[in-house]
């Protein structure tokens, strides 16, 4: 899977991979795991774009299988 973010930014890989990417290129220092990634993430989505995403998951790779597919979704991000 390839996505594109809104602001140009291209990932691939599995979901997990996408998202960890996404993780590492972020310029939060303090956010060390993936469900903390996840959890900033909807909350800049709300804050910065006013849309609400709905993720779930218990496990990292439900997380990021969740989280892309809302990005996707909901026009924050497109498969390439």
């Amino acid at each position: 899977m390839r996505i594109e973010l809104r602001d140009g930014e291209k990932f691939s890989g599995s979901p997990l991979k996408i998202v960890a990417q996404m993780k590492g290129s972020t310029m939060f220092s303090d956010v060390k795991t993936i469900r903390e990634y996840v959890d900033m993430v909807l909350r800049n989505a709300k804050m910065v774009e006013n849309v609400e995403l709905t993720v779930k998951g218990n496990t990292d790779e439900e997380l990021a299988r969740s989280l892309v597919s809302e990005l996707i979704e909901r026009g924050l991000a497109r498969e390439v």
